[in-house]
């Protein structure tokens, strides 16, 4: 009986909310005929995103443009993406520019930064691009950040200064901008406007895997692997290079065949390196396809199989393996050299 309490109580509680959100929707209606500009957009806000009403993108952009003819900066932003992305009116990126340039001039930041995602990815004139994104990142958006540094570190539409990508890089950090962790752990690693300093590689390259991120999980692994940074530790290198694999990492999963054939802090596992090199190999790794042949042909694989074999080493050989194309080249009796 409880229980059909409770599930009343949810479903009348959901009635009430819906029926002030029906109220508000009623009350901003009101308010927006009247030409109350926040009434606008808050109402376009309703319909665009199916508050207390079904969803209609096309009454949105009405109401979203009302506002901002009344110069509402976040209704010029938001029409701007309407017209960038093709929603509830046709795809016009002069259209969309044109919102988006009357929302910057309010200093609106995500406004800045679309601006420069254009110039950026559709109209290719970097210079502009990094003028605009540079605005959105000095007013902090740690998006922004992190694409100028990128800009920075490869000297699109700017000259290239690594010293000062880091910078941006770590402006970014400080917000939790996942990637940007993962490049100052690279900086750090590979000295890229910093001096080599493995500890900090290790320890920025940690924050970002563990927020997920499947390159710093595969650069991690190999850290503990080699005792880079921090001390050999097999078990920790196993556990991040499974996650990274399981994300798709290809040099995750071909590491994990390495370790499990060779039994390298793990128990020797053949079926299991034959699953993480498989799933290299399928994602176009040669060096997998070919370790995979040499698996198949040899007692390593219960039962051997020749013809699994020789499909890997014509991928790999594909490819131009030469190890790959070395074995197809040889006569069945010979004896081949595994890796």
């Amino acid at each position: 009986m409880m229980k059909y309490w409770v599930l009343f109580l949810v479903v009348l509680q959901a009635g009430c909310v819906s029926s002030d959100k029906n109220t508000e929707l009623v009350s901003y209606r009101e308010a927006a005929e009247r030409g109350d500009v926040y009434a606008q957009y808050q109402l376009a806000r309703f319909y665009d995103f199916g508050i207390g009403t079904l969803k209609d993108k096309q009454k949105a952009v009405e109401w979203y443009q009302k506002a901002a003819q009344q110069g509402y900066a976040d209704a010029q932003y938001t029409l701007g993406t309407f017209y960038d992305y093709g929603l509830g009116v046709a795809e016009d990126r002069q259209q969309a520019l044109h919102w988006y340039y009357q929302a910057a001039a309010q200093e609106h930041v995500d406004a800045l930064y679309a601006i420069g995602m254009i110039f950026h990815s559709t109209q290719q004139h970097y210079p502009q691009a990094f003028y605009w994104i540079k605005k959105a990142a000095d007013k902090g958006l740690d998006e922004a950040q992190y694409d100028i540094a990128r800009m920075l570190t490869f000297g699109v539409g700017v000259e290239e200064d690594k010293q000062q990508a880091f910078t941006w890089y770590m402006k970014a950090a400080a917000q939790g901008h996942v990637a940007s962790l993962f490049y100052i752990g690279s900086a750090y690693d590979f000295g890229q406007g910093v001096a080599v300093n493995k500890q900090s590689a290790f320890v920025w390259y940690q924050k970002a895997a563990n927020a997920g991120h499947a390159k710093a999980q595969l650069y991690l692994a190999s850290m503990f692997e080699q005792g880079q940074g921090t001390k050999i530790d097999k078990a920790k290198a196993i556990r991040w290079y499974l996650q990274a694999a399981e994300q798709g990492v290809v040099d995750a999963q071909y590491s994990l065949g390495v370790i499990f054939e060779q039994g390298d802090g793990v128990a020797q596992n053949i079926p299991e390196a034959i699953t993480w090199y498989t799933a290299a190999a399928n994602q176009g790794d040669a060096e997998s396809q070919y370790v995979l042949g040499t698996i198949y042909e040899s007692d390593k694989s219960e039962p051997q199989n020749s013809d699994i074999a020789q499909k890997w080493y014509l991928e790999a050989a594909a490819q131009g393996h030469q190890k790959a194309l070395e074995a197809l080249m040889q006569t069945p009796s010979t004896t081949r050299t595994l890796h």
